[in-house]
């Protein structure tokens, strides 16, 4: 039995007193209830700025991961910077500076609906597109360059060839030597003749040095060269002094202008691009506003189809038209030619005849994205001449362009020259048109006597599998006129082959000419044909030639391989011909028999390079070439835009011709598993 506790007696005790006081009636005082000690009540500090959130956040229906932390002002709600912009929302006012960290205000008069769900502490935000952000997407930026300096090497390039036919030999060789390095490239070219029946000539072709300033696009030549001749003017030869721009010194790089296309989207979406039909382009988008700027497109007519896809499955589909020309220039972007020098003669047949000296520059100017501009003039002690040309794009028919030519002459005074044309590319049907009408008196650098007038049209139009083209050719007054029609028929047989029909009538001189072709691949490297052709009688009363011609090919590898090539003609000509290149360079030889007669011909091709303490030979040098180096492995194979350009020796090297000269040359080598790794990797860039 459990004993009561002093408590339960004091109780026990208390209750019997109370029952007793309540039988006498007795009436109990209020009870008196002392205060317990509580600490006093504090509310805690709000910031200088207001209360502090930590909210979890919805944008436009879609819930975001993590927290935001956010500070309620009288004005609106403070977000910080670094949030602000991860949310990719535009800055509406000026940042302001809250315990030490900068915050931007969603105000509540703002371009978006915000609200605080006090149950889950979520910061609801519904914005639209044009509360973002824009993205802009440049997807025709040029290939990465490459900026370290050419080293010091050497080179010879050479062609050779050698034939006999009928106790007749002959061999002629093209040679060129040069030597390219940081301070630029040096080079001259020379052509060998020498035959059983003449004497041996040696005739210099080129001379020059060649020095590009890959920052400004521009080339300097010193030596011999070929001048620009801009809209109207013509090129020619000549020795001395040029520096021009040379957008090719930035492979990839585009002078005229493109699609630039525009869209939005509320949430975080996908982006699908198809041009004509085959797409070019996949991407994700954040919120927001967004530019494709320098889509690469084909040039002429096309268009472009834009899927955007959001987050929720929403799709939206936009397609414009476009039309783009590759004779325009960029807005802003100018390229120009100057020249000083004389004029070269004899070219091939002579060495060092040069002609009366002439100064002359272009100068070319993007205005807008469909207008550019040209400013040309040439300057001669016996002719000055000066003109101005325009391009002008309408995209709903094509490219416009005119010129005005004013001349100058000690022989015939004062001349004129009007151009005009139109050029259209588009698959539905593509056309030319291009006139020129000159005054008695009009001369030009390389031209003495100019036709008075000249008149070309073209018109051509695809039909699935089936194209027709027209043309007409028409020149007065010069030293050559001519007049000629011509139709060009093909049609695709699929895996028949290809048919095409060719018709020429010479209006002029008189005479016809009809020519029926019919090729067909029989594998990727191999190919068969045969062609009818009538040409016109060779002398007033003689019959028409007609030719039979059947030949079979087969293409060399792009890398190391043999092509080789059959045919055979009515009249009794035959002709079988071989090609082998590899790492080394390219050996070719043939033989033919025709008119009784039998032709051996042989030749060789290639280049050597002094590189790196050594001599290399291979094809020829040309672009930027490059030394691999692989560490010793032998017989690797070497890559370069997906296609094996080279094989490695027997201490692991590899050189390699034709490569962009202002980027990176080598994609990749491919090696044994063993050893993917490149030890070294130099560059040299020629001419």
């Amino acid at each position: 039995m459990r004993r009561p506790t002093a408590e339960r007696r004091a109780a026990t005790a208390a209750a019997g007193l109370l029952m007793a006081l309540g039988a006498r009636g007795e009436s109990l005082p209020p009870p008196t209830v002392a205060p317990l000690p509580v600490a006093p009540l504090t509310v805690a500090a709000a910031p200088q700025w207001g209360e502090t959130l930590l909210l979890a956040l919805r944008v436009n229906g879609v819930h975001q991961d993590g927290m935001v932390r956010a500070v309620r002002l009288r004005e609106g709600l403070a977000l910080p910077k670094p949030a602000w912009e991860e949310l990719g929302l535009r800055v509406a006012a000026e940042p302001r500076l809250i315990d030490g960290e900068l915050h931007l205000l969603l105000a509540q008069d703002g371009p978006w609906r915000w609200r605080i769900d006090e149950a889950t502490q979520t910061l609801e935000l519904d914005a639209p597109p044009a509360a973002f952000v824009g993205q802009r997407l440049a997807l025709g930026a040029g290939l990465p360059q490459v900026t370290q300096p050419s080293a010091w090497a050497p080179f010879l390039n050479y062609d050779l060839q050698w034939q006999t036919r009928g106790g007749s030999r002959s061999a002629d060789g093209l040679w060129e030597l040069g030597l390219f390095g940081p301070l630029g490239d040096l080079s001259s070219s020379q052509l060998s003749r020498s035959s059983s029946s003449q004497r041996s000539q040696q005739v210099r072709l080129e001379t020059r040095w060649q020095r590009d300033d890959t920052q400004r696009l521009a080339r300097l030549t010193v030596g011999d060269s070929i001048s620009q001749g801009g809209s109207w003017g013509r090129a020619l030869r000549f020795g001395g002094l040029q520096w021009a721009t040379d957008f090719s010194l930035q492979p990839g790089f585009l002078s005229f202008p493109l699609p630039t296309l525009r869209g939005e989207s509320a949430l975080p979406s996908t982006l699908d691009v198809y041009v004509n039909n085959g797409q070019r382009l996949q991407s994700r988008l954040p919120a927001g506003p967004f530019d494709l700027a320098e889509l690469p497109v084909v040039t002429g007519q096309g268009e472009i189809r834009t899927v955007v896809r959001d987050l929720l499955g929403r799709e939206q589909v936009v397609v414009t038209p476009y039309y783009v020309s590759p004779q325009l220039l960029k807005p802003g972007l100018s390229a120009y030619s100057l020249e000083l020098g004389a004029e070269r003669r004899d070219y091939g047949q002579r060495s060092n005849r040069y002609g009366p000296g002439f100064a002359s520059a272009t100068h070319r100017l993007g205005l807008t994205e469909t207008l550019s501009r040209e400013l040309r003039a040439e300057l001669s002690a016996r002719r000055q001449v000066a003109g101005a040309t325009a391009l002008w794009l309408w995209p709903a028919l094509g490219t416009f362009s005119g010129s005005a030519v004013l001349s100058r002459s000690r022989e015939g005074g004062s001349g004129w020259l009007l151009a005009g044309g139109l050029d259209r590319q588009a698959r539905d049907w593509s056309g030319s048109l291009q006139f020129t009408q000159a005054s008695a008196g009009y001369t030009s650098l390389g031209q003495a006597q100019a036709p008075r007038s000249t008149l070309s049209a073209a018109l051509g139009r695809a039909w699935g599998a089936s194209a027709l083209g027209l043309s007409w050719v028409q020149q007065r007054g010069g030293p050559q006129p001519a007049r000629l029609a011509q139709l060009n028929f093909g049609q695709d047989l699929g895996r028949w082959g290809y048919l095409g029909v060719v018709a020429l009538r010479d209006l002029h001189n008189g005479g016809s000419t009809l020519a029926l072709s019919w090729t067909r691949a029989l594998d990727e490297r191999h190919s068969a044909g045969f062609s009818l052709q009538r040409q016109p009688p060779v002398s007033p009363g003689a019959a028409s030639d007609l030719r039979l011609q059947a030949q079979v090919q087969r293409n060399p590898a792009f890398g190391e391989g043999l092509g080789w090539q059959l045919l055979a003609e009515s009249g009794g000509r035959q002709f079988a011909q071989a090609q082998w290149q590899g790492d080394g360079g390219r050996l070719n030889g043939g033989v033919a028999r025709y008119a009784g007669q039998t032709e051996l011909r042989a030749g060789a091709a290639g280049g050597l390079a002094w590189l790196d303490g050594g001599v290399y030979a291979g094809r020829r040098v040309e672009g930027g070439i490059a030394l691999v180096d692989v560490g010793g492995h032998a017989d690797v194979p070497v890559l370069h835009d997906n296609q094996v350009v080279a094989r490695t020796d027997a201490r692991g090297r590899a050189f390699v011709t034709g490569l962009r000269a202002a980027t990176s040359p080598i994609g990749w080598a491919s090696m044994r598993p063993a050893c993917r790794w490149m030890r070294s990797l130099r560059r040299w860039r020629s001419a």
